[in-house]
């Protein structure tokens, strides 16, 4: 097995082949590193990383991670406060004196978490903004929220972040992130400009079976990427990096406990009733087993990738891919089951008929109630249809997150059963774009909904 550097394809164990088998047979194209108990059991590239020349994906192909950044950006903050030169709950007034009083007070600890009341963006990926025009942008915007009471991803944060590590450190983003944390963690191969890229080892991106191109081919600055961009998305890695980053994160070779464990904390929901808490630039959930999950995903629309940690459970996934049709991210749970020892078939589901029995109404009165134009509608059905458990998230919260999908989906329409069990159902339905959507739906035996999840198909 593998363990350090990853030097050829590595399909280890039944498991590995197993994982192998799922990737081959779904048709992924991309990526994708499992490790389990501390060794790799599969790193391997699937279909053609640069369709024209008939280069194929392997598993030293670089990979765009998106917002997976935000961990290095995160990690740089707390790695400064370990050095004494700023601390998480600094203020960005210390390092921004010309912010205005309704900013002045946002500390480090709301950006890291996405509660600093910012919207998320104020210009392009690749729009030639620079580091202080841009922070010129973030601090003379109108607030969404008062810092402190809300969660909203935000980008900017991020950039913002990026722009402190420059200010505390007295050196260049990248720069910094390279000495301090990615060469401490054997990371040769991680950065925007600083490492030695092999254009040979460069995926294409795609859109709509059309050449989209890579990340390089588009607008960046000379030391990187411009500011919307910087320190929240736009780090090229590999693989194997990424699994270097995972183990020196299992001890002190970046980061010493104290940030380690802020790193990872769950500071806030994502979402009014969501079961998901972001950390610093982590996400952290309870795996289908109810162990935790440590991970982010990122993606442009054309680059996705996903990166998991069950550290309870112990067994990482990584997947990367390159077309705007396949996300990265959609192989992961398959491949965490097939990790966890389930057996997992890449066939696509048999749809059923939803049928007439007691709980099938249910599902057809959810659909109307959603697609009715009056908020009552759904009022009315939870009244009816839905338990409500102390703790559980209010009813002003849950008439938020049904606006936010109704703006989303538009309306609903359910498609039929894909899965049955003693406890529920688990239904695909269709939204007003077209899309395949997934929603798992608990039972109490009284057939009332004890639980509703949803996740895209």
């Amino acid at each position: 097995m593998l363990s350090s550097l990853l030097l050829a394809a590595a399909v280890y164990g039944d498991t590995g082949a197993a994982l192998d088998r799922y990737l081959k047979d779904s048709g992924f194209q991309g990526a994708a590193l499992v490790a389990k108990d501390g060794e790799v059991i599969l790193a391997k590239g699937y279909g053609f990383a640069d369709r024209e020349r008939g280069r194929p994906w392997t598993e030293v192909t670089y990979v765009s991670i998106g917002s997976i950044t935000k961990q290095f950006t995160a990690a740089a903050i707390l790695k400064l406060e370990a050095q004494g030169k700023l601390g998480v709950e600094d203020a960005v007034g210390k390092f921004f004196k010309q912010a205005p009083e309704d900013k002045r007070g946002i500390t480090l600890h709301q950006l890291l978490t996405h509660t600093s009341g910012l919207e998320s963006d104020f210009a392009g990926d690749y729009d030639r903004v620079g580091r202080d025009e841009y922070v010129r942008r973030i601090l003379g915007s109108k607030l969404r929220s008062a810092p402190g009471s809300e969660y909203f991803y935000a980008n900017s944060g991020y950039s913002l972040l990026a722009a402190i590590v420059e200010l505390a450190s007295g050196r260049p983003y990248e720069r910094y992130l390279r000495e301090e944390l990615l060469l401490p963690a054997g990371m040769q191969q991680t950065g925007y400009r600083l490492p030695k890229w092999d254009p040979a080892r460069m995926p294409i991106g795609y859109r709509d079976g059309k050449r989209w191109g890579t990340m390089f081919e588009k607008p960046w600055a000379k030391d990187g990427p411009y500011w919307a961009l910087r320190g929240n998305g736009g780090i090229e890695t590999t693989l194997s990096d990424l699994w270097r980053w995972s183990r020196a994160l299992d001890g002190d070779a970046v980061l010493p406990e104290a940030q380690r464990r802020k790193l990872f904390t769950p500071w806030v929901a994502e979402g009014p009733a969501s079961a998901s808490h972001y950390g610093y630039g982590w996400g952290i959930e309870t795996s289908p087993w109810g162990t935790k999950v440590i991970g982010h995903n990122g993606g442009n629309g054309v680059f996705s990738a996903d990166f998991r940690r069950y550290v309870e459970d112990g067994f990482v996934v990584i997947t990367a891919a390159a077309d705007a049709g396949q996300k990265a991210w959609k192989a992961s749970g398959p491949l965490a089951r097939i990790a966890h020892g389930e057996a997992v078939s890449a066939t696509p589901p048999t749809v059923t008929p939803l049928g007439d029995d007691a709980r099938a109404q249910v599902v057809r009165d959810f659909v109307a109630a959603f697609n009715d134009a009056e908020p009552a509608a759904m009022r009315a059905f939870r009244a009816a249809h839905m338990v409500s458990r102390e703790g559980g998230p209010t009813d002003e919260q849950r008439e938020q997150v049904t606006r936010v999908m109704k703006e989303d989906f538009g309306k609903l329409a359910a498609e039929g059963v894909l899965e049955t069990h003693a406890d529920g159902m688990t239904v695909r339905m269709s939204d007003a774009r077209g899309r395949r959507l997934q929603f798992h739906f608990s039972f109490t035996a009284e057939n009332r909904i004890s639980a509703l999840a949803m996740e895209p198909e």
